[in-house]
């Protein structure tokens, strides 16, 4: 009887071991299977360019008689690319159009004045940008050709978005690609009395290499308006 027990106890004892045994082996399955299932989950799209798009109106701190400019953004790219080594700067594409809306003549109404902006430049980190672009209008000197503008996303809503411009406070002639002021002039709900949707910026990562051949040089500026 006695040697009954203890047969009895082992085998009992064994059993309970190999169903043990049995659960840890299971459990190490699935910790070993996880990786391998998480692995072959989706995984977020990488952003391949940076991009600035929107629609507002923003109060220009410099024009108190006629403040309100429009400012229609959409730009995407990078600010420079490479041709087998060689660093180009420029590496953008869109447009940006501008409606100045002020009177045709003192005293006159405000009136819808547009303008469009080619862009070729754009650098965004964060919830800020810069963009450059050319003139499409024969109104600009030779050496005012180019226009920067710098974009800010508020994180407190694109009612308290912030842009700026190379013109107006800031002395547009000679101007290079990527040099643009802060961001002074406030979003404002416009003329109409109407919010716009704001700005939205997204950040790709800079393409980055080390090696590469620098750049030319931009072209010389005399600060002089052709004759």
């Amino acid at each position: 009887m006695a040697l009954n027990r203890v047969a009895s106890v082992v085998t009992g004892a064994a059993v309970a071991a190999t169903a043990l045994t049995a659960t840890a082996l299971g459990a190490d399955a699935a910790l070993a299977s996880a990786p391998q299932a998480s692995q072959h989950a989706a995984k977020p799209a990488k952003v391949k360019e940076s991009h600035v798009t929107g629609d507002a109106w923003v109060n220009f701190p410099g024009d108190t008689e006629y403040p309100y400019r429009r400012f229609i953004v959409d730009a995407h790219g990078a600010p420079w690319r490479y041709e087998g080594k060689k660093m180009v700067m420029g590496d953008a594409h869109g447009t940006i159009k501008l409606n100045h809306f002020s009177p045709d003549k003192p005293g006159g109404p405000s009136v819808d004045h547009w303008f469009t902006i080619k862009v070729d430049y754009l650098m965004a980190t964060g919830p800020t940008a810069v963009v450059s672009g050319i003139w499409q209008t024969d109104q600009q000197p030779a050496n005012q050709k180019r226009a920067n503008l710098t974009f800010y996303q508020s994180p407190l809503g694109h009612k308290y978005d912030r842009m700026g411009f190379s013109w107006g406070v800031v002395d547009a002639r000679c101007q290079q690609m990527g040099t643009g002021p802060a961001p002074f002039s406030p979003a404002s709900p416009g003329p109409y009395g109407h919010w716009l949707k704001g700005y939205t910026i997204k950040e790709a990562p800079l393409p980055i290499r080390t090696d590469f051949v620098q750049p030319d040089a931009p072209a010389d500026c005399t600060f002089k308006d052709p004759a």
